[in-house]
């Protein structure tokens, strides 16, 4: 099935691009008639492909996480740094409980690859003790430290001194870090605990998060399907209420991807902003250039902006977060899908309802229907990112050989098919793909960024913001990815066209799957997107936890 669906993206996609004279009507009615046609093959596809996947995946495999033995898991991280300041919880009692919440869940989920348990509870002392002391105020200690005392995680990927740093390669499985990623120390300097890393697919390279390193990361709403990825773990454990707050890193999707799928907040910031060193063997002089971006996933939208404001910090970027935003005058517009990618499943009903209903909510509170956008050149997005994914300083051949030699991508997929590849099917697909496929005219890429941003960037203005379905499906079961190794595309445009987006939200399906929108918005304008988030939150209830409350 897999080597048909690279031949029918040969087939559709790898066509010359250059001007076509007009065509009579005709030509134009039997393409349309075409399209619509492979629309309903892939949703027939996509039905298909649920049903036996649902087959081997049946309820009697399925578990259940059970509910939170302290309330104050259910709320945000600033909520827990308040009740910490006001002394009405102590940092160490927090620690011991989130570490043993990750002990009743983990067995589940296997969300948490690595901890340092025993020097966060000592940071959680020293924490108190400075508290106590008196020696800063309350009033300074939420300037200066907003998360203090607070436990935070983050994907393995991400450097901690002293711990786990495979990146899901098993040539490295006793790697680890030299130092702190740059994050890392400026959520340090907010007071926040650093206590575990959590899981992430092979190089960070997939949207299902799995390696031969640590095993599948399931979904806390159903165990038998997929938490996304890259930053799957994160969003396992942190919906699970296993920590407070994380984060995670977003190349192609890879913070809103795993937030929707688990049903939380992510926010990839404008791109170039925030220094990359010490993620996944970035360099700070990679910022600038690089499609990957550091931002927060949490369970509540309060948590977007003080975080954000701390990874700011030593930017050489001045992004105002402190100015308050009126959602009610902005301006929205939507894209409803992906506006012609047949590669991509056609949207599910519900996850359109969705975002219709956050449609047709903000359009009654600012008085101005939103308007539908449908970009001639979206269905372009993969494309564009392949490209772009291709210009990193990094190459997959040789990351895949922890930098020692390259990876010969046949012979790979001969061992592969032998069991004797140390490498998962998702990377040899990529090697499969960045070698045998032609790669993209760098004139043609640079001419479709151009048109895309340049029409948004005229559209949205400094308050426009867009909202768009941030997957085509809910989570699906796991490895069903492989069968649809294009539905990323939702959320990776908005990685090529660099702009701020935020996932949001809005309640579950029929399954108790939940489902979500994406805000995105013009360069720099990354207050708007959460102000956005916060918006939707109140209006349709923002995170349900994947278990029962009181």
């Amino acid at each position: 099935m897999i080597p048909c669906i690279l031949a029918f993206d040969w087939l559709l996609f790898y066509s010359p691009r250059s001007s076509e004279p007009d065509r009579p009507d005709y030509a134009k009615m039997a393409k349309t008639y075409f399209h619509v046609f492979l629309r309903l093959l892939f949703s027939f596809y996509d039905c298909i492909i649920d049903f036996f996947f649902g087959l081997y995946y049946n309820d009697t495999t399925r578990k259940y996480i059970s509910g939170v033995d302290y309330p104050f898991m259910l709320e945000s991280a600033s909520s827990v740094a308040r009740k910490i300041r006001n002394k009405e919880m102590s940092s160490v009692d927090v620690v011991n409980a989130y570490i043993a919440r990750i002990a009743q869940v983990n067995g589940i989920l296997n969300s948490v690859v690595d901890e340092r348990y025993k020097d966060a509870i000592e940071e959680a002392k020293q924490a108190d003790k400075m508290i106590e002391s008196g020696e800063w105020s309350k009033e300074r200690l939420e300037k200066e430290r907003p998360f203090h005392g607070v436990p935070i995680s983050t994907k393995e990927s991400t450097a901690i001194k002293g711990m786990r740093h495979t990146f899901g390669l098993t040539l490295r499985a006793h790697e680890t870090a030299p130092d702190d990623a740059e994050v890392i120390k400026s959520m340090r300097r907010a007071g926040a605990i650093p206590f575990v890393l959590t899981n992430i697919p092979e190089l960070n390279m997939w949207y299902e998060t799995r390696c031969n390193v640590y095993g599948q990361t399931n979904n806390p709403y159903d165990t038998n399907r997929t938490v996304g990825g890259s930053s799957g773990g994160e969003s396992s454990l942190i919906s699970a209420c296993g920590s407070p707050l994380g984060i995670g890193t977003d190349v192609g999707g890879s913070v809103r991807m795993p937030a929707y799928f688990c049903g939380i907040f992510g926010h990839k910031p404008t791109s170039g902003m925030i220094n990359l060193q010490g993620l996944t063997r970035k360099a700070a002089e990679h910022t600038e250039m690089s499609l990957t971006c550091p931002g927060p996933i949490c369970k509540h939208a309060e948590d977007l902006l003080p975080t954000m404001k701390v990874l700011m910090q030593g930017s050489k970027v001045e992004l105002d977060l402190t100015t308050k935003v009126d959602v009610a005058k902005l301006r929205f517009f939507y894209i409803e899908d992906d506006c012609g990618d047949l590669r991509v499943s056609p949207i599910q009903s519900d996850q359109l309802n969705a975002l219709r209903k956050a449609v047709k909510y903000v359009g009654e509170l600012t008085g101005v229907p939103p308007k539908k956008l449908v970009p001639s050149k979206w269905k372009y997005g993969y494309k564009v990112w392949r490209y772009l994914i291709t210009q990193e300083p990094e190459r997959l051949a040789w990351e895949l050989t922890n930098r020692n030699g390259t990876v010969c991508w046949w012979w790979e997929t001969l061992r592969f098919f032998t069991g004797t590849s140390p490498y998962t099917l998702p990377s040899i697909l990529r090697l499969i793909d960045l070698n045998v496929f032609p790669k993209e005219n760098p004139e043609w890429v640079k001419e479709v960024l151009e048109s895309l941003l340049g029409d948004l960037k005229r559209e949205l203005g400094d308050n426009g913001v867009l909202l768009h379905p941030t997957h085509p499906t809910t989570a699906f079961y796991h490895n069903a990815a492989h069968l649809r190794p294009w539905n990323f595309t939702y959320t990776s445009i908005i990685n090529a066209l660099k702009l701020p987006a935020t996932q949001i939200p809005m309640g579950l399906n029929s399954k108790g799957l939940p489902l979500g929108v994406q805000a995105i918005a013009n360069p720099y304008c990354d207050r708007l997107t959460i102000a956005v988030a916060q918006e939707l939150e109140q209006a349709f209830g923002g995170w349900v936890p994947p278990f029962k409350t009181i």
